[in-house]
């Protein structure tokens, strides 16, 4: 928390790659009439004057997104139809049903029922089809996941009417169901690796972040964890105060977190508590080119107060500053007001503006060859820091990780690449996991053990991807393939029998950023 300010703006840090607003509210006293004005007057003389008839809150949405591109790449607008969609992964929950669902051919299938929800106490069951809502046929073609949400998201206590298809008792079922407050955690995954290592799996930062990241460190020590994986990987970002209480866990107090400062916002230093639940432990942090803003909060407050070791590839760069400002119609705009520092004074944006492919740089890495090396001239006199301990850490774009991780080099054959960016593998296991003994597997560790992808099994799923994907084999499949494709069906099952939770337990499992983090950790004890 700031010393300085104990009370703050819920700066977002989110990764948002959108358009934004404002239309002049800056008076020029030696122009004529002010730039409000002007861009009134040009909406006016097209709605009044255009050969064509014209949407004018169309251009007026258009012209905001125009102004906000010459600004930064963050700084963005929200119409008033997307703010709820926008800020609910941000606010930990929503109004709905309880279920997770996808849609195959053209059928809306129940995938899981959250316990405790509203459609498991109304007896909704994994693998149901939904045919009806409100009485009425939601069997179309074309029906889309946007269509979904609508129909069944909506005010908490209030009633939806579903009808369902079983497969196995043949029957339709009709379904009366209150809506209810369906949390979206921020914890995807805490489970212990080793006697000693636990793992956390921290998917955003929102509102509900603190309490959800306290409880699961809470929970994992009193089973043993003396040591802690954080998992950032892929991690977006959300909440500046979400990254501060993370930090905070972990560093004594006094220790500076995070400080922020713009041309018109004064410095903001903040500083981590006494109050931390894993001050003495061991910890790495994992990131990659995924984990922006938030996550690069927590990666360079572990890394400049040498609490931990940062385990991976290069982060985003995202160090720019949001603040949510309501407008009148109810949209939003979410506008950088001043850039981030870690605690050695990195700025960890990455450059943007002229000349600089901002949206295109990620691909550009892995082009470039830097998700298989570190990319050395980032490493220069200009970008050097050093941390109290004396350690050299780099700004310019990004945390550089503490040790570099290869993504896995070995080749993906064209044949595997078709079933990985395809539906073919979630397809399949909800069309199969019925036909599975799941009374055979009482845990995950048993399911981990003792669960096989036959042969039997494999042929059957690429005849399955062959008619029904139309991805044919077209090739001999590698040994490499074949147990890329048993691990993916693997784990798609197992979040039938148990929770989504079982995918990271799995995943881990050959896990090379995991396994380095593991190595890291048993060698200083």
């Amino acid at each position: 928390m700031s010393k300085n300010n104990p009370t703050y703006f819920p700066l977002l840090l989110g990764l948002f790659t959108s358009v934004a607003f404002l239309i002049g509210v800056y008076n020029n006293q030696g122009n004529k009439y002010s730039v409000n004005s002007k861009i009134e007057q040009i909406i006016n003389l097209i709605d009044k004057n255009y050969v064509d008839s014209v949407d004018k809150t169309n251009l007026v949405e258009q012209s905001i997104n125009g102004l906000l591109k010459n600004l930064d790449p963050h700084s963005v607008y929200i119409p008033a139809k997307e703010t709820q969609l926008a800020n609910e992964s941000l606010q930990g929950h929503f109004g709905g049903i309880g279920i997770r669902f996808m849609i195959l051919r053209d059928t809306l299938m129940v995938t899981d029922v959250i316990n405790g929800g509203p459609s498991k106490l109304a007896g909704l069951l994994s693998g149901d089809r939904i045919i009806k809502v409100n009485n009425d046929s939601i069997t179309d073609v074309g029906i889309t996941n946007q269509a979904v949400f609508k129909l069944l998201k909506g005010k908490i206590g209030s009633t939806v009417n579903v009808t369902t298809y079983s497969t196995i008792s043949k029957k339709k079922t009709n379904h009366t169901i209150n809506r209810g407050m369906i949390p979206l955690p921020s914890v995807d995954a805490a489970f212990m690796l080793t006697a000693e290592i636990g793992y956390i799996k921290l998917s955003s930062f929102s509102d509900k972040t603190p309490i959800e990241f306290r409880a699961a460190v809470k929970e994992l020590s009193s089973i043993g964890a003396k040591n802690l994986i954080l998992d950032l990987r892929n991690n977006s970002g959300g909440y500046l105060h979400g990254a501060i209480s993370v930090s905070d866990e972990f560093l004594v107090a006094n220790k500076l977190i995070v400080y922020t400062e713009g041309l018109h916002q004064k410095r903001q230093n903040h500083y981590a508590t006494k109050s931390g639940s894993f001050e003495n432990g061991g910890v790495v942090v994992l990131i990659n080119s995924g984990s922006a803003s938030a996550s690069e909060i927590v990666a360079g407050a572990i890394q400049d107060n040498d609490r931990g070791t940062i385990v991976g590839r290069r982060s985003f760069g995202k160090g720019l500053v949001q603040q949510p400002i309501k407008l009148g119609d109810n949209s939003e705009l979410r506008l950088t007001i001043s850039r981030y520092y870690s605690p050695t004074g990195r700025c960890i944006q990455k450059p943007y503006g002229d000349g600089e492919n901002y949206n295109n740089e990620l691909l550009e890495r892995y082009e470039s060859g830097q998700m298989y090396s570190p990319d050395t001239s980032l490493f220069s006199d200009q970008k050097k820091f050093i941390t109290p301990k004396g350690k050299i850490v780099f700004g310019g774009g990004g945390i550089s990780p503490d040790v570099f991780v290869s993504l896995d080099s070995s080749e993906f054959s064209s044949y595997y690449s078709s079933i990985y960016y395809s539906s073919a593998v979630r397809d399949f296991c909800f069309d199969n996991f019925e036909k599975i003994n799941a009374s055979n597997f009482s845990k995950i560790e048993e399911f981990s053990r003792d669960f096989k992808v036959s042969k039997k099994m494999l042929d059957q799923f690429t005849s399955y991807a062959e008619e029904n994907n139309q991805i044919p084999i077209s090739e001999k499949l590698s040994s490499i393939t074949i147990d890329r494709i048993k691990k993916q069906l693997k784990r798609e099952f197992s979040s039938y029998f148990f929770d989504q939770e079982s995918r990271y337990f799995l995943s881990t499992k050959d896990d090379d950023d995991i396994t380095m983090a593991i190595k890291v950790l048993e060698n200083k004890n």
